[in-house]
């Protein structure tokens, strides 16, 4: 009986909570020590500014490091995309919100960073709008220009893009988890479809940051979700082949949420002298039930604005 009032209180009046951690380490090593400084170095929490700051992507760029993520608060629970400017002594600068989103009008997240032919461009998670949507930055870190839709009429989550043997490649994960493919000849191509065979180490395909590519092998980072725990932890996995025909990946490591005794991470990435990953724990409130439930009012609002 006490466990079942504790599940109860748990659910009721305990609510999530995403920081965001940076490690300054110079010696860092992809993959061979990337656990071993996750586990032993200390890391920086950036400053509290919403209740989800969360899944971010960085750049450095002179002598300035740029955090990308995700802020969200219950007061209208939707996720908008900032922008958290640091020195070299990992001192904020700035707080920037990112221009080019707002005409959306939906909760965005995952705002996946790529370079590509000497350009910067976003892929953010916009599932409520059931489009995978392109941007390119004009103005950096603030100012994004919608440049086309990749693949409209999906309601896809954290998506990541990367190319591969001359081919351009988008895998994304539908809400029940389930893996897709698309590929294209070019960023602004005709996107296709693929369902090649599966040889998969786990079930959990939910993209957790940018692909990387080192002494001839390619990895990717998915993230633990199950239909009770969301954002647990983070795989590294080695993509061994992907073509239209076979898919294949081989695990690397687990990431978990121990590294700072935490209750969750989804989200790795790293520089040539940083590494970021964000980390959830539950925080109390009597305002939880309320702020759950104003939460689900207006996504299914949103939802219904966009069917």
């Amino acid at each position: 009986m006490l466990n079942k009032n504790n599940k109860l209180i748990k659910k009721l009046f305990f609510h999530d909570s995403w920081d965001i951690m940076i490690i300054k380490n110079n010696a860092h090593s992809f993959p061979e020590n990337t656990l071993d400084i996750l586990n032993n170095s200390k890391a920086q929490i950036l400053d509290k500014k919403y209740t989800f700051q969360a899944d971010p992507f960085i750049i450095e760029k002179e002598d300035k490091l740029y955090v990308f993520y995700e802020a969200f608060s219950f007061l209208n629970s939707k996720g908008i995309l900032r922008c958290r400017v640091l020195n070299p002594n990992l001192e904020e600068i700035e707080d920037v919100k990112l221009e080019g989103f707002d005409d959306l009008n939906c909760h965005l997240s995952f705002p996946f960073l790529f370079n590509l032919d000497g350009n910067l461009f976003m892929i953010p998670e916009s599932s409520e709008r059931k489009e995978v949507i392109l941007f390119q930055s004009t103005a950096f870190p603030a100012r994004w220009e919608k440049v086309k839709v990749l693949i409209p009429d999906a309601e896809f989550t954290d998506n990541i893009f990367f190319t591969l043997d001359n081919a351009c490649y988008l895998i994304s994960t539908t809400l029940d988890n389930e893996m897709v493919i698309h590929t294209a000849e070019t960023i602004l191509g005709e996107w296709k479809k693929i369902t090649p065979s599966l040889k998969l180490c786990n079930l959990h395909h939910r993209g957790a940051g940018t692909p990387y590519s080192i002494n001839n092998k390619n990895y990717i980072f998915t993230q633990e979700c199950n239909a009770e725990i969301y954002g647990k932890s983070v795989f590294i996995k080695e993509l061994i082949n992907l073509t239209p025909q076979n898919f294949e990946e081989k695990l690397v490591a687990n990431i978990s949420p121990t590294i700072n005794q935490s209750v969750g991470i989804h989200t790795l990435n790293f520089s040539n002298s940083y590494i970021v990953y964000d980390t959830k724990n539950l925080i109390f409130s009597l305002l939880s039930p309320l702020k759950k439930i104003s939460f689900k009012f207006l996504v299914r609002y949103r939802k219904q604005f966009f069917a």
